[in-house]
């Protein structure tokens, strides 16, 4: 695995520990596993040091030399002479000449003469500092038998000596002054180490995707580089408006072939890599079973035990209390399952199960590990009718405690079950149907309806497969495949779901709950377990085209929310929005736009969003070019209206935020005609906010109309809300704001509670409670301009911004001189140099800073002390 300096991020606290020996006749080591940066921070060292004047010589064991040169002392030389023209002169020479002269099998193998080349060792590495300062930087120690010899020379030669060595060495370590442990990064270590690699913006969700990777290797800078190079070497990453995000974060994320432990899996002898494939695949694998794996795949029972020691002493396997081995890093199995290769651990698998249904394994095989095998198999295994029983007995006993495994072993048996008893099948795919719904599996779901119309289903089970294709579809972002369309669309009871799916991906139609619910309602066994939703609620989830809302409200218990996909997605937008957790609303954005496939509803409002959020967040650059991404034209004119008077507005264009905005309201008013009110109370309120600070009564009054209009026609909780928050501005009622107020804050909706404060400060005598209110959501939601504008409103009424205590007097010197120098616009790293602390040193008072003043980020610390309040938490 290449060496990188990017490595070095994080590893200041060390690198200063070293520093301060410089020139001085020590011998430091530092210990670390692969990859933990002990090459950069060496590096790093002989640069900072050669600038300083001391003369430094790097010497590398990490290139093999020949056998009998367990000292090292080859690498030594190879460093001499590199270096020779600048360090060189006579004595050093002749020392040189003897170390060659010496270095040779009889003298390196033998005691009494190994004495000798000691001595001219240290001769040597006198020469180095015989007129000046002199340090000698040993790297990789451990690969070499005895490379204590040469850095024992070299300590005793009286200069400074750095030695490099994996974690657990001692003979190094027993001889040195001083020992450094390179500890795995922390999390918020591990995401500077992957903003650095990417060099430019990057999405909030890919480091915590690579460290849930990595598992045990999430704190080890190699592995943590070498992956996210791997990501975009491959064309994992993409850019979404200049954010470098994962392009499927569902995909599995790998190890890189030149990683340590895939080229020792790759690398080790047969049967080692077969063998760490099937633990891979199967997720946990008893040791008890090896055996019978061995004897079924004709492997010599003692060296696959051996190989299983050998791989859980390097880290590859993990042995639990219970005797299962398991892959403790996902990104590891993901690497060897592509080094193998699918067909190959399918096969092994086959032979496994084969072997036990042979009868011929003793003692009798387990029915778990038996039903397992079977379905790791998959099509490797000739069907047969005496695998089914078994198969469905094993699922159904533990469908209670793990319906995931059920599943599987349920498709199993369907797939065995087809050609020896076709009666059999349209119960067991009804079934299997209904489970992979619930444990929200949409992605076998479409492949299991496919492979039933590949079959010709009966009748009695057409309308149960089109609702399965629509919702498989709906859930993975996929539209039906045209031989499941075309195979099912002939039958009139099977149309409305299929028509339904085609219109959400055409893209151009709002959703309607009538149509979904005639879609989707047969697909229901039984009644919802529960109380009902209220009608409120479901109009709301409908509005908001919240699709596993609606699929909750429909089907129960018998509704597995998704964890991938873009409805799983698009549910993150929406709740994170109203709950004001807007970073990750944009990485959930960003991720639904990486997901390819056709537009659909949620693409538009999902880009609205960002463009509302963006604006609040002073991006107006960035916020036009989401907006440009959806047409006015879209099926939501009222939301599109809302996003552009927005970002008008914020960006001082209040004329012409009010002119746009009533021309969304005519588009939206004729959509509204139709049925189609999504976002039409939010454009009522900013527009009536628009006409308040516009001063212009007449059109306030009129807006109070039109509000009073719509709720009359429609209801539901959130035109009632337009109709508070209009009226209570066209008629200056304190009681209506009031009303929208405590209503938003039941109901945890920042964005609006927001709004709601700010209209309510407008009515009320007495403003301040409102805008400090307003103020501190907009400080949670992270809007910079937000909290600007509504600074403006204070000035306006004169009310000073929110002061909990202010902290300067309680700040270290320290902290107000890091705050003083974020002002001016410099990194944490450049602080550090300013201050003569480590960077990490930095990072712990920021911490530190953010927890007792609430800000979030260096931008918000700066922005309080500047306007003079640096509020502090009580303890």
């Amino acid at each position: 695995m290449p060496k990188d300096r990017g490595a070095l991020l994080s590893r200041e606290d060390e690198f200063a520990t070293i520093e301060k020996w410089a020139g001085e006749p020590v011998l430091v080591v530092v210990r670390g596993s692969a990859g933990a940066g002990k090459t950069a921070l060496l590096r790093e060292v002989r640069r900072s040091w050669n600038d300083r004047g001391v003369k430094t010589l790097h010497i590398s064991f990490s290139e093999a030399g020949p056998e009998w040169d367990q000292f090292g002392v080859q690498a030594v030389v190879t460093a001499f002479r590199a270096r020779f023209d600048e360090l060189g002169d006579s004595q050093l020479a002749l020392a040189l000449a003897a170390v060659c002269r010496l270095s040779t099998p009889d003298v390196c193998l033998s005691r009494q003469t190994g004495a000798a080349l000691f001595t001219e060792l240290t001769r040597l590495f006198a020469g180095l500092a015989r007129n000046s300062p002199s340090a000698v930087l040993f790297d990789d120690t451990h690969a070499v038998p005895d490379s204590a010899f040469a850095v024992a020379a070299a300590r005793q030669a009286g200069g400074t000596v750095v030695a490099t060595c994996r974690a657990g060495a001692t003979l190094l370590s027993a001889l040195a002054d001083q020992v450094i442990e390179l500890a795995p990064l922390s999390e918020s270590q591990t995401e500077e180490l992957v903003r650095a690699a990417a060099k430019g913006p990057l999405d909030e969700a890919v480091a915590p995707a690579v460290r849930a990777a990595l598992g045990p290797l999430r704190g080890n800078p190699g592995a943590v580089r070498s992956v996210f190079d791997a990501l975009r070497q491959d064309g994992r990453l993409t850019a979404v408006h200049g954010v470098l995000c994962l392009s499927d974060p569902a995909a599995p994320i790998a190890l890189p072939p030149g990683h340590p432990l895939v080229r020792l899996v790759a690398e080790a002898a047969e049967p080692g890599p077969r063998l760490v494939a099937v633990v891979a695949s199967a997720g946990r694998f008893l040791v008890d079973d090896l055996l019978t794996l061995a004897e079924a795949a004709g492997w010599d029972p003692a060296a696959s035990g051996r190989a299983v020691d050998a791989f859980v002493a390097e880290g590859v396997l993990a042995c639990e209390a219970g005797g299962g081995l398991v892959l403790p890093c996902p990104a590891l199995a993901a690497a060897v399952l592509d080094l193998v290769g699918a067909q190959q651990v399918r096969a092994l698998h086959r032979v496994l199960a084969e072997h036990l249904l042979s009868g011929r394994a003793a003692p009798v095989p387990d029915p778990v590990l038996l039903a397992e095998q079977v379905a790791l198999a998959g099509p490797e295994l000739p069907p047969a009718a005496a695998v089914v029983p078994l198969l469905c007995g094993e699922a159904a006993r533990v469908l209670p405690a793990d319906p995931v495994a059920a599943a599987r072993w349920y498709r199993a048996a369907l797939a065995h079950c087809r050609p020896h008893d076709p009666g059999r099948v349209p119960e067991l795919t009804s079934s299997l149907l209904h489970l992979l719904v619930r444990i929200g599996r949409y992605d076998w779901l479409a492949e299991v309806v496919a492979e039933a119309v590949a079959e010709a289903a009966p009748a009695a089970l057409r309308h149960e497969l089109a609702a399965a294709a629509a919702m498989a579809a709906l859930h993975t972002g996929i539209p039906v495949p045209p031989a499941v369309h075309q195979a099912l669309a002939t039958d009139p009871a099977c149309r409305a779901p299929l028509e339904f799916a085609a219109r959400w991906f055409g893209g151009r139609e709002a959703l309607r709950l009538n149509e979904f619910t005639e879609a989707f309602r047969a697909f229901r066994r039984h009644a919802p377990a529960g109380p009902r939703p209220a009608r409120d609620d479901i109009e709301i989830a409908g509005g908001r085209h919240d699709l596993v809302a609606l699929f909750g409200f429909l089907l129960g218990a018998e509704y597995g929310a998704p964890e991938h996909g873009p409805v799983a997605r698009y549910r993150r937008i929406i709740t994170g929005y109203h709950r004001g957790e807007w970073a990750a609303v944009l990485s959930a954005i960003r991720a639904l736009e990486c997901g390819g496939g056709p537009d659909t509803p949620v693409h538009h409002l999902s880009r609205l969003f960002a463009a509302e959020i963006l604006s609040c967040e002073g991006e107006f650059a960035r916020a036009s070019r989401w907006l440009a991404e959806v047409q006015a034209d879209c099926p939501f004119p009222a939301m599109w209206g809302w996003a552009e008077t927005g970002l008008l507005w914020r960006g001082g264009q209040t004329r012409a935020a009010i002119e746009a905005g009533w021309r969304s309201y005519a588009l939206a008013a004729r959509a509204a005609e139709r049925g189609i009110v999504v976002g039409l109370h939010w454009l009522l309120v900013r527009l009536a906010m628009l006409e308040s600070e516009a001063g212009d009564a007449d059109k306030l009054r009129e807006l109070g109309g039109l509000a009073r209009q719509w709720h009359a026609r429609y209801g539901g909780r959130r035109l009632r809300m337009a109709e508070l928050m209009v009226g209570a501005l066209a008629e200056g009622d304190l009681a209506d704001a009031l009303a929208a107020v405590e209503a938003l804050r039941a109901h945890d909706n920042q964005s609006e509670l927001m709004r709601a404060c700010l209209i309510a400060s407008r009515v009320a005598e007495e403003p301040r409670p409102w805008l400090h209110e307003a103020y501190e959501i907009a400080r949670h939601l992270g809007g910079d301009r937000l909290r600007l504008d509504i600074k403006a409103k204070m000035r306006e009424r004169g009310v000073a911004p929110p002061r909990r205590r202010n902290a300067s007097a309680e700040l270290s010197t320290v902290e107000l001189r890091i705050i003083a120098l974020i002002q001016q616009g410099l990194t944490n790293r450049q602080i550090a140099g300013a201050l003569r602390v480590s960077e990490k040193t930095v990072e712990g008072h920021l911490t530190r800073l953010f927890a007792r003043t609430g800000c979030r980020s260096r931008l918000d610390l700066a922005t309080a002390s500047i306007e003079g309040r640096l509020p502090l938490t009580t303890a």
